[in-house]
């Protein structure tokens, strides 16, 4: 997918973005996706093989209240779900 620039933007990016707009809010008031997942590693995960071919997976992680999954197949699908509160 490519962004206003015209440069592709990454796995990291994109799920930043999604987050930011179920926010409501800009992607750089979020905290930083490093405190959750590492970002290079996640971006290498989906990444395409050294032959072209395209990687398939699913990672889950939590980051700022969600429990973010990422899929990738043949597009990127991420989804998200709050993580409940639970008070005794």
């Amino acid at each position: 997918m490519l962004g206003d620039s015209g440069v592709k933007r990454g796995v990291s990016t994109k799920i930043i973005e999604h987050i930011a707009k179920m926010e409501g809010t800009e992607p750089v008031k979020l905290p930083p996706l490093y405190e959750a997942i590492d970002p290079d590693a996640l971006e290498r995960l989906f990444a395409s093989k050294k032959d072209g071919a395209e990687r398939s997976g699913r990672v889950e992680f939590q980051y700022n209240g969600y429990t973010v999954i990422a899929e990738f197949d043949e597009e990127l699908r991420i989804t998200t779900e709050e993580i409940a509160s639970v008070f005794d």
